[in-house]
């Protein structure tokens, strides 16, 4: 009935389906990777393996960071280094690869 309504042939009937079943798929995933941040922030927020003003550097073969955090927010930390940037690292990549606190505090 819905496919009368909305005027699919039967022959591309699959092709919608897919199509469908695609756009639902790329939502759950960005929804997958706002949740891991949000609930990072939550481990990052009330575990403080680092805290506000602590200088750490950040371990990463592609981009390394170094600096002192600014703020902790739920998606990321801000980080300024040496050079006066501020880097935003999500809070999901602060649980997955290696933290060093340089100075505490």
């Amino acid at each position: 009935m819905l496919i009368s309504i909305w005027g699919i042939e039967r022959e591309k009937l699959l092709l919608f389906i897919s199509s469908v079943l695609t756009v639902i798929g790329v939502a759950f995933f960005a929804q997958w990777s706002i949740l891991s941040n949000i609930t990072a922030g939550i481990i990052v927020f009330f575990s403080f393996p680092f805290k506000i003003g602590d200088r750490i550097k950040f371990v990463d073969k592609e981009f390394p960071v170094e600096g002192e955090i600014i703020s902790i927010k739920s998606f990321y930390t801000l980080v300024r280094n040496s050079e006066g940037e501020e880097v935003l690292l999500p809070n999901n990549l602060l649980l997955q690869k290696g933290i060093i606190i340089l100075s505490s505090n």
